[in-house]
């Protein structure tokens, strides 16, 4: 110990920031009686982030430790605060024992998702939106990540901290853009009641009513909004227009509005309600466009957008934009015909178009470079890979879907190569594979998440036998296909099986633990 004191502030500090959980410092410092090093860890106090802790982790005295003999030494210096839900109750019990309910310099809450396994401490993406009936629809996009927590104790949970006195300090409010706010129980609750700071908002809300309402009762104060949508279209008899028409937002400067799952409505209801925001500078639309009854009429285009939105903005200085626009029975036209349209505007915009046999066409438009993380409905003809761009390289998140064509070995070797950085991969194809089955191994070394939901049965073989997976902790697959693949191929599918920990079956069988199929699968919690 005397050694350590004799060290400069410098060293201290360095070997300070080497220590990870950050908590797990300030449980080792604080209280234990020396001043000079009290002061230093005090002094890294003002972010804090308690996501590494997990139900029945191996954290628990730490955490115990935390909230008695650290949190009260500290409170005053936190300016951020990064949390799980299941943290909710804990930090705000503190806060209203402590410090009148709230900590009086945070001006920054994140909220995640506690997505660790309980027993493992291994992370899981899908959410309870995996299964679904609208898988079915024409190049609609479900979203499995997506979690939300109506009529549970979680949505209570949220419901009640956002309105608790923890909020009247915070100033920017981010929640995991896989969990969706609860929406409101009545017309007059508001979101954020005790929130008179709250200038920056990154929100999930479950419906446009839910986002039309935020603004009505935000907007005088909003200076940033980043709002997903998985639900982008209003509740029936709703009164969206006439709320839409009474929105005002006179110091909103920036806007992201992200909606992957299609929006059925959107020159009905997007567009009127961006007309509205006059003062934005700077705007990013990631969106898919058009469902069943409710397909555009053509794709969406920049002249569209010069009309509908960038007019309506005199202040824009930024757009970023992937728009995916869906329409039945589309005459074919040109891609130079969509980049034409484009050629007025100061900022690189590029396209993709694509025809299916299921009588839909797909039109993306994106800027470049692009920014988004997630690729949908990515066929044969989607020009994936270019060596000199690797203009998709960011992408973490892929739906491949063709029904004109089957994937073959080859095309997955592209995407490996395009895609580096891929965590979540989802194949909708129900075509068999023509070529033969290559000897070479596919490697795919970040992909966590693997979703074989409506496929022909050589992509499970394909994924589960013929590539290299050492990171896959999650599976999403139909039961029988499975089956066959472990009975007939078990010495090459073993070694991508060991690790999974979240199994899930499509047909949503329930299965018995004593299922010998599940002997294969040794980290599966049963």
């Amino acid at each position: 110990m005397i050694e350590l004191l004799d060290l400069p502030n410098e060293l201290l500090l360095a070997m300070m920031n080497k220590v990870e959980p950050r908590v797990l410092l300030f449980c080792s410092i604080i209280g234990i009686g020396n001043n000079r090093l009290e002061q230093l860890a005090i002094d890294k106090c003002r972010s804090i982030d308690l996501t590494f802790d997990y139900r029945q982790s191996p954290h628990e005295q730490l955490m115990e430790r935390f909230y008695s003999h650290v949190l009260p030494y500290i409170y005053k210096n936190v300016q951020s605060l990064t949390l799980t839900i299941d943290h909710l109750s804990d930090i705000s019990t503190f806060a209203e024992e402590n410090c009148d309910g709230t900590f009086p310099n945070l001006t920054h809450l994140k909220i995640m998702l506690p997505r660790k396994c309980h027993i493992t401490g291994t992370t899981s993406t899908l959410g309870n939106n995996m299964i679904s009936s609208m898988h079915g629809r024409c190049l609609f996009s479900v979203l499995p990540q997506l979690s939300g927590f109506d009529m549970m104790e979680s949505s209570l949970t949220i419901s009640a901290f956002r309105c608790s006195r923890f909020m009247r300090s915070i100033i920017s409010f981010e929640l995991d853009e896989d969990c969706v706010l609860p929406s409101l129980a009545k017309d007059d609750d508001l979101f954020f009641p005790q929130s008179s700071r709250l200038t920056h908002i990154r929100i999930t809300l479950l419906f446009l009513d839910d986002c039309i309402r935020l603004l009505n009762q935000l907007g005088s104060q909003l200076y940033s909004f980043a709002v997903s949508l998985p639900y982008p279209s209003p509740r029936q008899n709703s009164n969206a227009m006439s709320r839409i028409a009474s929105i005002s937002c006179p110091y909103l400067k920036e806007l992201t509005i992200t909606s992957y799952r299609n929006i059925p409505q959107y020159e009905r209801y997007i567009v009127p309600l961006l007309q509205r925001l006059p003062t934005i500078e700077y705007l990013t639309l990631l969106l898919a466009v058009g469902v069943e009854s409710f397909l555009p009429r053509r794709f969406i285009d920049g002249y569209d957008l010069q009309r509908d939105i960038i007019s309506h903005m005199p202040h824009l200085r930024q757009f970023y934009i992937h728009i995916r626009s869906i329409v039945v029975s589309v005459p074919h036209i040109d891609t130079d015909t969509i980049r034409q349209s484009f050629s007025h505007q100061e900022q690189s915009v590029d396209c993709v178009l694509d025809y299916f046999n299921n009588d839909c066409g797909q039109c993306q438009i994106f800027s470049l470079p692009f920014i988004g993380t997630r690729l949908d409905f990515i066929s044969n003809r989607f020009p994936l890979f270019d060596e000199n761009k690797n203009t998709f390289s960011n992408v973490t998140t892929i739906l491949l879907f063709d029904d004109v064509k089957p994937f073959e070995h080859d095309f997955f070797v592209l995407v490996s190569r395009a895609l580096p950085h891929l965590k979540s991969l989802e194949v909708f194809n129900r075509l068999e594979q023509q070529e033969k089955p290559a000897t070479n191994l596919i490697k795919f070394p970040h992909l966590t998440t693997l979703i074989l939901y409506d496929i022909h049965i050589n992509y499970a073989e394909q994924f589960l036998c013929r590539t290299h997976l050492p990171c896959l902790v999650e599976l999403l697959i139909h039961y029988e296909p499975l089956s066959t693949i472990i009975a007939q191929h078990p010495e090459e599918a073993k070694n991508n099986c060991l690790k999974i920990e979240f199994l899930h079956f499509a047909d949503d069988v329930s299965t018995d633990p004593t299922d010998p199929l599940l002997d294969f699968f040794p980290s599966v919690h049963r």
